[in-house]
């Protein structure tokens, strides 16, 4: 009976089986059905100790701490006799772009006055190793923030200036005015606004850090060389925008450059990068049913993290291991925990399969889960009832925790209710959310979402294992494996269903809201939509779903960074053309953009 049973798992797990075994013979019902052992908070501190140690250098993807995370996960898989989760092997190996590096023979070089100046790399710059090195003017143009609506905002009045020079503009925005939008700072869209008024080159300028600017993560070239420097460079800048006595410290509101100064002298810029491709991988172990059922539950965590520091870092500037020990080194504990207990009971209690599954990728815009989703064939989709998540419930605090994605199915409450637990369990309806279980829900799959909340040690190098509540993540791991077992063994039939929810807002709240969810794991010219926000404007526009935004107003979209610089220009009630690409069919809706939601 396992033996057929297992193939079955393996049929479902690997495409291309072309025959079905008959089905085996029912197993007897137990006469009392166990409950699976509680979960122990020495073991889960065990796992955490080792994930989130120094040693695992913060278990960037592609790194060497990556892999010994994988393998720690893998044999505690193997230790609980889980079947491998991929056909033969536990593990679904994937590629990740993670910042830039110099060519092979090539070189990157700011030169000012004559004079080298210190500098780093861009991510989001264009190679220049096949046309050499960049020569013109530089302009100042201050932070080089552009007005929502699309207005010139710093470039007004020196548009003229800016053709056919090397843009200089300051990192990040001017301290008194805290309320612009995200996207106003983002270097990529100071970038791109030099780009569209001509400049030949761009230099991003933090004159208060000498750190370099962080070179991480997937980021398209944006079509110009681009170099970032720090406070190294203040004499050079300063200097050769012709102040004669610069001083070593800067105030980046009141640089003491007017807006459309330029050089004396020629500058000259060099940057011969190409992408960084790292391998990584999704980790998976299957507990096999008891063969009554083809359908399975998902339990899964991400275990990747920041490394050294990522611009995903609260730490800017600090280039220190961020071990993840909440985020998510508890998760990965938590899923090795729950799947070990539901492995050691008896197989005929067990009529559906769980796979438990950790993530690569995660921070990077949950690209693994995102690409264990997309290479689902539709036998394995089908099979897929449930996915529950685990993410950050190490700090557990008032004895609460959050359990999001109640809504994706009528069936999750009452299971939650049923439960025996001394937590406080605070629901929330929506399944969308900045984690893995996203990936499911766009996917039409019901969700549930366990997190003991936000603090002030996230994305940075003092999320660290002493901060962690171990019996708290025990009782949460506890109430998370009844409802698992409950869906096993009752064999739950959930009803998908989609959850209304509203864009996040705050201070930092874009000023439109367009009710778009972009696939960032999309290998495509333009934005790829992993989803769209019920009730919001993306979706009365018609778009879906799959569709390839190509052009938003007058600009073409070729990458996450298009979509945000025109995301910019996009007024509250101000309809636009938007061009899609639909299953390879080109298509022009009629977007309104909508007002942030004030809640």
């Amino acid at each position: 009976m396992v033996r057929t049973a297992r193939t079955l798992a393996f049929c479902l797990l690997v495409a291309g089986c072309d025959q079905q075994p008959s089905p085996p013979p029912q197993p007897p019902e137990p006469a009392q059905r166990l409950a699976p052992e509680g979960v122990s908070a020495a073991v889960l501190t065990e796992h955490v100790g080792f994930l989130a140690d120094d040693a695992q250098g913060g278990r960037a993807p592609g790194t060497a701490g990556d892999q010994a995370t994988q393998d720690y996960i893998e044999s505690k898989m193997r230790a609980a006799d889980l079947e491998p989760g991929f056909g033969m092997t536990f593990r679904q190996a994937f590629e990740v772009v993670d910042g830039v590096r110099l060519v092979e023979g090539g070189h990157s070089s700011l030169v000012i006055a004559g004079k080298p100046v210190a500098h780093s790399l861009l991510p989001f710059a264009e190679g220049t190793a096949a046309k050499g090195a960049t020569e013109a003017p530089l302009v100042f143009v201050g932070y080089g923030i552009t007005e929502q609506g699309g207005g010139d905002g710093d470039y007004k009045g020196i548009k003229s200036a800016v053709e056919g020079s090397i843009v200089v503009a300051l990192a990040g925005g001017p301290s008194n005015n805290p309320h612009l939008p995200p996207g106003a700072t983002r270097p990529q869209n100071k970038m791109i606004a030099a780009r569209d008024r001509g400049a030949v080159g761009f230099v991003l300028w933090d004159p208060t850090s000498a750190a370099a600017f962080p070179n991480h993560g997937r980021a398209d070239a944006l079509g110009l060389p681009a170099l970032a420097v720090g406070s190294e460079a203040n004499v050079a800048l300063l200097t050769g925008f012709g102040l004669r006595k610069p001083g070593p410290k800067v105030n980046p509101d009141e640089p003491g450059i007017a807006l459309g100064t330029k050089s004396k002298d020629v500058a000259s810029m060099r940057s011969d990068v190409e992408r960084v491709v790292h391998e990584t991988a999704n980790v998976a172990g299957l507990i096999v049913g008891n063969g009554t059922s083809s359908k399975m539950v998902v339990v899964g965590a991400h275990h990747d993290h920041l490394g050294m520091g990522t611009s995903s870092s609260l730490a800017p500037g600090e280039v220190a291991v961020h071990n993840g020990a909440d985020d998510n080194a508890s998760g990965v504990a938590g899923v090795l925990e729950l799947c070990g207990a539901l492995a050691r009971l008896p197989d005929a209690q067990r009529p559906f399969d769980i796979l438990c599954l950790t993530f690569g990728a995660e921070e990077m815009g949950l690209l693994g889960s995102r690409y264990f989703v997309k290479n689902l064939d539709d036998v394995r989709r089908k099979s897929i009832v449930a996915m529950v998540n685990f993410d950050m419930i190490g700090r557990l605090e008032n004895n609460e925790v959050v359990v999001a994605g109640v809504g994706t199915a009528p069936q999750w409450l009452p299971l939650l209710e049923a439960q025996e637990t001394s937590l406080t369990v605070a629901t929330k309806v929506d399944g969308q959310g900045p984690s893995d279980h996203a990936a499911f829900y766009d996917d039409g799959i019901p969700v549930l979402h366990f997190f003991t909340g936000a603090h002030s040690d996230y994305h940075k190098p003092s999320d660290d294992v002493d901060k962690l509540d171990f019996e708290g993540m025990a009782k949460i791991t506890d109430l998370a494996l009844a409802v698992v077992d409950d869906v096993v063994h009752e064999q739950v039939e959930f009803e998908f269903q989609k959850t209304k929810t509203k864009a996040p807002a705050g201070r930092r709240a874009f000023k439109v809201s367009l009710g778009t969810i972009p696939d960032y794991a999309a290998d495509v010219d333009g934005l790829k939509l992993s989803g769209v926000r019920e009730g919001g404007p993306a979706e009365q526009a018609g778009l879906q779903k799959g569709d390839i935004i190509q052009k938003m107003g007058a600009r073409e979209i070729h990458s996450i960074d298009d979509y945000m610089a025109a995301f910019g220009e996009l007024v509250p009630g101000e309809t636009i053309p938007v061009v899609i690409d639909r299953a390879g069919a080109p298509m022009e809706l009629q977007l309104t953009p909508g007002a942030p939601s004030k809640h």
